[in-house]
């Protein structure tokens, strides 16, 4: 797992930010408004790499074979409650020309005294969904959860591995540090769009080395409650070892119709 630390710029991403006007988008409803921004100010930032395998199991070669999660822990020591403020930047080619969604808004979360949040892949993902009305389904995520805080925290990274199927292989626990870099944060909280919502673009798209010799699943359900087009439905994924019914509390579906 070590190599996750020095993956640096991976090709699965190459020109997703330049090539979203020729990839097929489904527009099916217009997206939920967004909330009024406001300020915050921040001292503290931590750059934690995330490695989210989200539809299928990774294959197009830029990484090993197999299926990779990613859990950042952010701990307020403190005994006064916070707001921090994260926001998600994509690694893509190297040299490329920057793109619409590259770096995403920036989300706020209260952190009470002592207190602690988790952010998972879907959680991650769920960062892309809406952005000026376009939700981003990936079948692979690869960059930075970028967090802003007031303060100093603790922040750590839980990086799973394992192959195609099976359980957990390899398990890796990173300590972000800190940057002091101070700055004023604005933060725009969108609302989640409703079932059906938004337009939405696989990436890869469909067809891309990412899915080998199978057909792509468009994602939903999760922590982050993403929903399935008008007309399909929510179900569980059979071809992955979450069960809901078992404690799987971030198990991600797929839509059917």
């Amino acid at each position: 797992m070590k190599q996750m630390r020095i993956i640096g710029v991976l090709s699965v991403l190459a020109g997703l930010w330049v090539g979203l006007g020729t990839v097929g988008t489904v527009s099916i409803a217009q997206a939920e408004t967004t909330k009024p921004a406001k300020t915050i100010k921040t001292e503290y930032q931590y750059a934690a790499k995330v490695v989210c395998s989200l539809l299928l199991p990774h294959q197009d070669g830029t990484l090993a074979r197999g299926t990779y999660r990613t859990t950042i822990n952010i701990h307020n020591p403190t005994n006064k409650q916070i707001t921090v403020a994260a926001k998600v930047a994509l690694a893509t080619q190297f040299g490329s020309e920057p793109g619409p969604f590259g770096v995403t808004p920036f989300k706020e979360a209260v952190l009470q005294p002592d207190g602690a949040v988790g952010m998972s892949c879907f959680d991650v993902a769920g960062y892309f969904c809406p952005i000026d009305g376009v939700c981003v389904d990936f079948a692979f995520l690869e960059g930075f959860l970028v967090i802003k805080s007031p303060v100093p925290l603790d922040v750590v990274g839980v990086y799973t591995a394992r192959h195609t199927d099976g359980d957990v292989e390899s398990i890796d626990v990173e300590t972000v540090q800190p940057k002091q870099v101070r700055e004023m944060v604005k933060v725009g909280s969108t609302e989640p769009t409703k079932p059906g919502g938004g337009k939405r673009v696989d990436y890869p798209p469909k067809g891309s080395p990412a899915y080998g010799d199978k057909e792509s699943k468009q994602m939903c359900g999760g922590i982050a409650g993403f929903p399935c087009p008008a007309g399909k439905t929510c179900v569980d994924d059979p071809s992955d070892n979450c069960d809901p019914t078992r404690g799987g509390a971030d198990c991600s579906g797929i839509c059917v119709k």
